[in-house]
């Protein structure tokens, strides 16, 4: 395995959206919505960094972070940035994230956690779906605190904030 972390291009998003969609609510994924090509071009256009990791030629994994002010913001973000201003305030949106169901537990989060905050000032602020116990655990292996809970369309979350 000779895992590549880059930043995202313009001609990763089809592959990207592959692997977001694999991973969505339709097909019973931890992923919050789905990811056709479109949704993912503005995402990417709208995305302060975007890494991907790469086994050879085929994409296994991506993470986004946005400004608080980003059009590419789904509206779970907004009513963040309502409800909680004070902890979104200097900070930045981190995810989604992905990975391939094949390279999960190989480190991977955490070198693209640790590559997209480089790239980004203040502290990676997400949301969680509070029954993905998985990725709630993962986020708290890597740094992450969960600062409150709140709810969106009758879900609760969870909100993590980075160190």
């Amino acid at each position: 395995m000779n895992i590549k972390y880059e930043l995202m291009t313009q001609s990763d998003c089809p592959a990207v959206a592959q692997l977001l969609q694999s991973n969505s609510e339709s097909q019973q994924g931890g992923l919050l919505g789905e990811y056709p090509q479109a949704k993912v071009n503005a995402m990417f256009s709208g995305s302060l960094t975007t890494v991907i990791a790469r086994d050879g030629n085929k994409i296994i994994a991506v993470v986004f972070s946005f400004d608080p002010h980003s059009s590419s913001l789904p509206a779970i973000a907004h009513l963040i940035i309502k409800q909680h201003t004070e902890i979104i305030q200097n900070n930045w949106f981190y995810g989604p994230v992905c990975i391939d169901r094949n390279y999960r537990g190989k480190n991977i989060l955490k070198i693209l956690f640790d590559s997209v905050c480089s790239y980004n000032q203040g502290k990676p602020i997400a949301f969680i779906n509070a029954d993905n116990l998985r990725s709630l655990f993962a986020h708290k292996k890597i740094g992450m605190s969960n600062v409150t809970n709140f709810e969106f369309n009758g879900t609760s979350y969870h909100l993590m904030v980075g160190n």
